[in-house]
């Protein structure tokens, strides 16, 4: 009979495994963080409107002043069109922005979802009707 000696430390047996995939975390407050954000995109629309507004405005009246000197006060419309305008473009995205607020994306697909069986309740009906003329006919 062989003996076979056993090492006082035998080596750990390792197992190789891949990593799962994190599953993308579903809470009830996914709702109100979206309408936070929708929010927030708002209201720095807004700020950067009002920021470029005045910058043009600002810009426009020192070209005023070096050009016309104490009678630059003369373009203030001109030169408060032009900062309007910068507010404009900027500011233009804005009505999406608040649509988004007011009209979230699972809001929308309860209301695709609504239309889509809808659609098909009242496409099924004009088939059942048609069918029935059809059979009438045949008679």
């Amino acid at each position: 009979m062989t003996t076979k000696e056993t090492p006082s430390n035998p080596e750990p047996i390792i197992i190789d495994r891949k990593k799962s995939e994190q599953k993308e975390r579903h809470t009830r407050l996914r709702p109100f963080q979206d309408t936070e954000g929708h929010i927030l995109d708002a209201v720095q629309r807004v700020s950067q409107a009002a920021e470029h507004g005045i910058s043009a405005y600002v810009k426009a009246r020192d070209e005023s002043v070096e050009k016309r000197g104490d009678e630059a006060f003369a373009d203030i419309l001109p030169n408060m069109a032009k900062g309007m305008q910068a507010v404009i473009e900027t500011i233009a995205p804005l009505p999406v922005d608040i649509v988004n607020i007011f009209y979230p994306e699972r809001v929308r697909t309860i209301f695709e979802d609504g239309i889509r069986s809808a659609g098909s309740a009242t496409f099924n009906m004009g088939r059942d009707s048609e069918d029935s003329k059809k059979e009438d006919n045949t008679k």
